[in-house]
């Protein structure tokens, strides 16, 4: 027969923010999200939050390892044990634990992990490419073990997933962005009025330059094709706002296309193209000047909506 102690339950039942595992996560959100530790304490001793603390800490079987922590853009804090089915617009800490049973006081070494969520999801993961993983994969100090066409076939790999993700970010915001080719960055090294320039050059750059070329043809031309009448097409009926929408949208994202163009590392590109005489330079001369048609008729388009 259980005693009074037990039948009133645990110290971590009666008051979980008395237990210091929960303050340890306290201090991190209050870090974290820049709260007042009030807020914390509110949140963690409201009766949602009870249940959800007490699992996660004790880590009882069938119980998620799973902690978050969310912030909403009016300044609620919300505990959850799943991440939402689609990203909200405030931030967002969670927690990780990595162990079956109750979390030590304090947390052994990778017992426990944490870490921000932040709302833009997208550009978050662009910097940890960007700035983590990119520069990880491409020092070729972590490559001294492996066969050079490996180490080159994840160069390139590595340089998909940041155009790629560059492309995605260009499309949530309504702009089509094209990233530049791997060994761009020689460009401003490359003379392109030495006459020996066809013999000098990298050739491996110039198949890059013009393999980029492509893919920037197939971009714009799907910019340029775009219909105002697909939203009706699709069985919507939209007014005239939304039309004058489309055609400001069109219009600035022909000006974010024709400002790339004319970017200096890009026209050298061009140049080189055509000092090697590439079949591709005909084809990147046509696609400027259909940046320049479609976006030249329109220049007053913005103010009319």
């Amino acid at each position: 027969m259980a005693g009074p102690e037990e039948e009133e339950g645990s110290p971590a039942e009666d008051a979980p923010t008395s237990d210091p595992r929960v303050r340890l996560l306290g201090e991190r959100v209050v870090r974290s999200l820049r709260l007042k530790p009030e807020r914390w304490e509110r949140c963690a001793g409201s009766p949602e939050a009870q249940p959800l603390l007490r699992g996660f800490l004790e880590g009882a079987a069938g119980q998620p390892p799973l902690l978050l922590v969310t912030l909403s853009p009016a300044g609620q804090l919300a505990l959850s044990t799943e991440l939402p089915a689609s990203p909200g617009r405030g931030k967002a800490l969670f927690f990780l634990r990595r162990g079956p049973g109750p979390l030590s006081v304090p947390p052994g070494p990778g017992e426990l992990l944490y870490g921000d969520l932040p709302a833009s999801s997208l550009e978050h993961f662009a910097a940890l490419v960007e700035e983590v993983v990119a520069p990880v994969l491409a020092n070729q100090k972590n490559h001294h073990s492996w066969p050079h066409v490996v180490s080159q076939d994840i160069m390139r790999h590595v340089h998909s997933l940041k155009s790629n993700i560059f492309v995605v970010i260009g499309q949530v915001k309504g702009k089509t962005l094209l990233p530049l080719p791997a060994g761009s960055e020689r460009m401003e090294y490359i003379d392109c009025e030495n006459e020996k320039i066809v013999e000098l050059v990298d050739k491996s750059l110039v198949h890059t330059i013009e393999s980029t070329v492509i893919e920037w043809s197939y971009q714009i031309q799907g910019a340029l094709k775009r219909e105002s009448s697909e939203p009706l097409l699709q069985g919507s009926n939209p007014n005239p706002k939304v039309e004058l929408e489309f055609w400001k949208n069109r219009y600035e994202d022909l000006e974010c296309i024709y400002n790339q163009l004319k970017t200096q590392k890009v026209r050298k590109m061009a140049e080189l193209l055509d000092r090697v005489q590439s079949s591709y330079f005909p084809a990147f001369k046509a696609m400027f000047r259909d940046v320049v048609e479609g976006e030249i008729w329109a220049p007053s388009l913005p103010y009319l909506c």
